[in-house]
Order: structure tokens, then C-alpha cells, then sequence
């Protein structure tokens, strides 16, 4: 488990951490979102112990970082974002490196290094020099690395960058594997892999929480309104206007003559029959209907309306 406790951190006059507090459930996935200059790698490098916070606390499976700091990077294994690989060693070579920087015992090093090498995929490249791999063996090389030791809690910052979709894919489906092995922090700026890959979610903004929870609940909390997409054969904006809730109504034309039609309404209790109204007035128009459904607004876009509730939040608290 991961717990982050009134945390604030500062460099001079600016507040790069600000109260901030979350949790993330011991054996989940938990994607670390938030914009550039919103504090996640100074985050992620007080959970390291690589800096100290001015207040609050931070705990690594139980493993207070500031008083027991041994004890806590005991417990964790991490995979920095440059994720920095000695080039002249092999695969098998550098895993039995971080043996010997984790005081693995000498009976038992063979078989963890054997261990992670099969869980990350690196048996047909075992015997290479990590300054030959793709970028994407040399980042299962370092993830391996953070793991080798078994730690409780991982942390990998950014992991996804610069790998190509196939690749990137691959990766998520072995982090996703990783769940209730370990307690994984997630870091990205990538919406989509975060939502595909993680259980749960905390977004931060200027070293504030902005929202915690799964990506369902933080949905359903930044949701502006109910979306339809709709294809009709016929469709009249004016009218579909004119049904009570509706705000917003786009519609563009389809190369095979059908229109695709957006609508937006309220999520209230009114707003139950607004559906049906909306297909009556299609059809009483003439239209023919072959696609009506609920749509799901993109990750990005709650990510950013909860953001800027936040920012406006603090603009009016100065």
C-alpha cells in the first residue's frame, strides 16, 4: 500500500506539493496523472526518497520514507522515466548487478534473475548488451530490474514513452499482470494507457488533488451531461433544439447520406424521457434510424473540465 499524507513540499516561494494526500490499495494498478508542472515527479521522488518533504508523511507498505528510509526502499522497485541502463552489460549481467545492489542471497539470485526474466518477456535477449535492445527491451530490462528483488510497492514514471503501439500494448498487458503481486504507481501523461492499464486513478494539479478514485467514479464526476451519438437518414436541428434539457446539438453529414447527430442533456431525473422524445421527432421528420446509443466522454475530457474546476477553484480562494 501507498500512502500519502498531507505531503508538502517547497523550493523557496513556490509550492510544488501543497496538501496533498491519496492512497492507492495494496496489489491495484494506480494510474499518477496530472498536467506538466503538477507534481508528480516530486512525488514520485519523495515516495523514492530521493527528496524530503517539508511536511506530512509518505509510507511504502507500511514503511515510513522519512523515518524508516532503509526499511521503505526495501519495499520499492523503480523504473525512473530516462530509465538509465549500463550499455556494456548484458541483460543477465545487469540483472545480477541489482542482485547484489538488493543484497540478494547468492543461493537465491539465480533463480530470481530467472524469474524476471521469463515474466518480462527477455529470454531471447538474456545474453545481449542492453545498449543493443529496441526501446522496448530495454524498458522490460528495467522493469525487470525494479522487480527483481520482489519489492511490494513499484513505481514506473512515464514507462510508455517512445514505445511504438504494438509494443506499448505488450507492456500494458504485462503491468496489468503485476496486479496483486505488487502495489503499482503509474505515471503518464497518456490518458488512454492509463485508463486501459490501471484500477484506479489519482489526478493532480499545482500539488493539489484533484480527483481520486476509479476511472468510472472520476467520470461520472466530471461529466458534464448525458451524450448521445445518433445516425438518421433525416434530421432537423431546430427541432431536436426545441426538446426540453437538450444543450447542445451537432450534427454532420455522412458520405454515405446518412447524419450523425450529437446531443447532449442534463443528467437529472428530467432528463429520463429526453431519449425517446428524440427519436419520435427523428421519426415523425421522416428519418430512419440505425444507430442510437449512449457515448462515454473521452478520459481527456473529464481530465481537463476537473482540472480547470480546480484551478478555478484556487483562483477564487486567492
Amino acid at each position: 500500500m501507498i500512502i500519502v499524507d498531507h505531503v508538502h513540499k517547497s523550493y523557496g516561494a513556490f509550492k510544488a506539493v501543497s496538501d496533498l494526500s491519496f492512497s492507492v490499495p495494496a496489489g491495484s494498478v494506480c494510474g499518477f496523472l496530472g498536467p506538466n508542472g503538477a507534481g508528480k515527479t516530486t512525488t514520485i521522488r519523495m515516495l523514492a526518497g530521493a527528496i524530503q518533504p517539508n511536511a506530512g508523511r509518505l509510507l511504502l507498505a507500511g514503511q515510513d520514507v522519512r523515518t524508516n528510509s532503509r526499511s521503505s526502499r526495501g519495499q520499492l522497485g523503480y523504473l525512473p522515466e530516462s530509465n538509465p541502463l549500463p550499455a556494456e552489460l548484458t541483460v543477465r549481467e545487469y540483472l545480477k548487478f541489482r542482485c547484489e545492489l538488493w543484497r540478494i542471497d547468492r543461493s537465491k539470485r539465480r533463480a530470481a534473475i530467472d524469474r524476471v526474466i521469463d515474466r518480462c518477456g527477455l529470454a531471447e535477449v538474456r545474453n545481449k548488451l542492453l545498449g543493443s535492445l529496441s526501446r522496448g527491451f530495454r524498458q522490460r530490462a528495467g522493469l525487470a530490474a525494479a522487480l527483481v528483488a520482489s519489492p511490494a510497492v513499484v513505481i514506473l514514471d512515464e514507462p510508455g514513452t517512445g514505445l511504438d503501439p504494438t509494443t506499448a500494448m505488450a507492456f500494458r498487458t504485462l503491468v496489468r499482470s503485476l496486479r496483486g503481486e505488487h502495489t503499482v504507481l503509474f505515471s503518464s501523461h497518456n490518458l488512454a494507457e492509463v485508463e486501459a492499464t490501471c484500477d484506479h486513478l489519482v489526478l493532480i494539479a499545482r500539488g493539489k488533488l484533484v480527483a481520486d478514485g476509479s476511472a468510472i467514479e472520476l467520470r461520472r464526476l466530471g461529466a458534464v451531461g448525458v451524450r448521445f451519438e445518433i445516425e438518421s437518414t433525416h434530421c432537423d436541428p431546430v427541432v431536436l433544439r426545441q426538446i426540453v434539457g437538450v444543450l447542445g446539438v451537432q450534427t454532420q453529414s455522412m458520405q454515405d447520406g446518412w447524419t450523425r447527430i450529437s446531443v447532449e442533456i442534463e443528467p437529472d431525473g428530467e432528463s429520463v424521457g429526453i431519449p425517446t422524445a428524440i427519436g419520435e421527432a427523428l421519426h415523425s421528420s421522416g428519418g430512419i434510424i440505425r444507430r442510437f446509443e449512449r457515448a462515454n466522454p473521452a478520459l481527456e475530457e473529464i481530465f481537463q473540465r476537473l482540472v480547470r474546476e480546480r484551478e478555478q477553484k484556487d483562483g477564487a480562494a486567492q
